[in-house]
């Protein structure tokens, strides 16, 4: 009997310090966190490299969209950029909404935010863009 008493203490003591190892890792970074730095995407066509970046930051929810075109034939560049406030369109957060102002809108849906890798569909073109610092 007393074996048995101590055995189901071992048990309950065992139990509760594995409930001890569950829930949120205080060092794993939010999403908002992970989104929070400079996304770009880099294509060339005919000699022309085409740059999209998209900046997030945590701080008013702001950002900025960058579209750069490099002729290599002619050694020019033109460059647009924007400035955008950010949201998440409701708690699944899998759906960024990009305000531009003036009545703007554009939705990156679909997001998948990893370590170093962003993909969605932004304004339904599909995007893959990697950590500008990752590259």
């Amino acid at each position: 009997m007393k074996v048995l008493d101590y055995l189901k203490i071992c048990l309950l003591c065992i139990m509760t310090l594995s409930l001890c190892s569950c829930g949120d890792d205080e060092d794993t970074p939010s999403l908002d966190d992970k989104l929070c730095r400079t996304w770009m995407q880099e294509t060339v066509i005919d000699n022309i490299t085409y740059t999209h970046k998209l900046k997030f930051v945590r701080k008013g929810n702001s950002g900025q969209e960058i579209k750069m075109e490099f002729n290599a034939n002619t050694a020019t560049t033109n460059t647009e950029t924007r400035d955008f406030t950010w949201q998440w369109k409701d708690n699944a957060k899998e759906c960024l909404v990009l305000n531009y102002g003036a009545g703007e809108t554009k939705y990156l849906e679909n997001v998948w935010v990893r370590e170093h890798y962003l993909t969605g569909l932004l304004n339904g073109e599909v995007i893959m863009m990697v950590d500008e610092d990752y590259r």
